[in-house]
């Protein structure tokens, strides 16, 4: 998706306060996700096209070796010949089948993930319109949402950048953005909020910013719980294999290998249902039918075989490829955000999220469970993704405490092992 620069120069004085009352769509979200990581998805993109090239040049070599290993083993014109006669046969259909796969698979990649991001939002009961209020000032942007309220500081803004339907607000050092539709602006509003980014868009970092945040700012509550960390590389893991185990239940896994299983016993037939029906000289339907079924059991079950071991093998592998692709994911995501100290504190009222700047406010009716996934605990919200609190940065005490007030508060029907 191409989205442009959408600030030009920085106007003088500060623009009039800006109030946006927005109804966030799941297509909102997937237009938010697939400019926040337009990077990756091209990467993603540009990889198919090198897989197809290694694939193609493999059957290539390999049939150019089996062509040199013939007889006449110097005569090149008869290695040209023979490899030429292959491109005609199986070969050239297998070079034909790997090329158009490759083809089609990167000239609809972006498609095919923006579906699958759809497939994402919509299991996840984040495709319903929310409600949402954003307030545009000098020092910020204020945003509103059902029992959740944040503030971005100007400085943490990185640009405004706008694609044929929507304005994006990036922020500095996370992996999230602001996603405003164009629908719900009017003219006037788009050209306030451009003179907003100017202005706020390349303001000075605070010189005190990056001193530590003292507790005092706080009340002190024993029944509340501030907790300080800094998430890992392993912590970023987690929550990405969270959403792939989530996306690729073992069900939804089981089904899809049946379903690859059935097929792979029913193409070869298919196959010799289809020649059959082409051929000019066919013998009829009743006399070719035993001849099917012999060479279906004597002939070609190695090919049906193959393809069922194959089918079973990605059911085996799967969950290997889902952990070594967070991993993957998981460093390349810590890459990208700053290191910054996150500050979570969470009381009976509710809880709150501080990071350099940023602060998220979530009533507990924002929350709609617990996940425990090893040494992490998912504090799952009804519009976003869930909190991630790294059990390392709770002792025994903090334990009991936080049990205690998530029992209290909000449905542990979603606790897994």
């Amino acid at each position: 998706m191409r989205t442009t620069p959408s600030v030009s120069g920085k106007p003088l004085a500060a623009p009039p306060l800006l109030d946006l009352a927005i109804r966030l769509t799941g297509e909102d979200r997937v237009a938010g996700a697939m400019h926040l990581y337009r990077d990756l998805i091209a990467t993603r993109r540009r990889n198919v096209l090198i897989f197809t090239g290694i694939a193609l040049l493999l059957i290539v070599v390999g049939q150019l070796s089996t062509s040199w290993g013939g007889r006449g083993r110097s005569d090149f014109a008869l290695m040209g010949r023979n490899f030429l006669d292959a491109l005609i046969g199986p070969i050239g259909i297998l070079l034909a089948t790997f090329a158009l796969a490759g083809g089609i698979a990167y000239a609809f990649f972006g498609a095919s993930t923006r579906h699958r991001l759809r497939r994402w939002y919509r299991n996840e009961g984040l495709f319903a319109a929310t409600p949402c209020s954003y307030r545009l000032h000098e020092g910020g942007l204020d945003s509103s949402e059902p029992h959740h309220r944040s503030h971005i500081p100007a400085w943490r803004l990185r640009q405004l950048a706008e694609s044929g339907d929507h304005f994006f607000i990036e922020i500095q050092g996370i992996d999230d953005l602001v996603a405003l539709p164009k629908r719900d602006l009017s003219t006037d509003q788009r050209r306030h909020l451009q003179d907003w980014a100017r202005f706020c868009i390349g303001q000075a970092k605070p010189s005190d910013i990056d001193a530590p945040e003292q507790s005092a700012t706080e009340p002190a509550n024993e029944a509340s719980l501030d907790l300080r960390f800094h998430l890992t590389p392993e912590d970023r893991t987690a929550a990405v294999l969270r959403q792939q185990e989530r996306f690729w239940p073992r069900s939804r896994l089981l089904r899809r290998t049946a379903f690859g299983l059935v097929l792979a016993l029913l193409l070869v037939p298919a196959v010799m249902l289809f020649l059959w029906s082409i051929d000019p000289d066919r013998v009829p339907f009743e006399f070719a039918l035993p001849l099917f079924a012999e060479m279906a059991v004597k002939t070609f079950w190695p090919v049906t075989a193959g393809l069922c071991g194959l089918v079973l093998l990605g059911y085996v592998t799967t969950p290997l490829f889902m952990r070594l692709n967070a991993k993957s994911l998981g460093k390349t995501l810590h890459q990208r955000a700053s290191d910054d100290e996150i500050r979570v504190m969470v009381s009976p009222e509710g809880a709150t999220s501080r990071q350099r700047g940023l602060e998220s406010r979530y009533d507990w009716a924002a929350f709609t469970g617990i996940e425990r996934r090893g040494e992490h605990i998912f504090v799952l919200l009804r519009h976003g993704d869930p909190l991630l609190l790294p059990v390392r940065v709770l002792n025994s005490d903090q334990m009991q405490l936080f049990d205690r007030l998530a029992a209290s508060h909000i449905d542990r029907a979603g606790d897994t092992a």
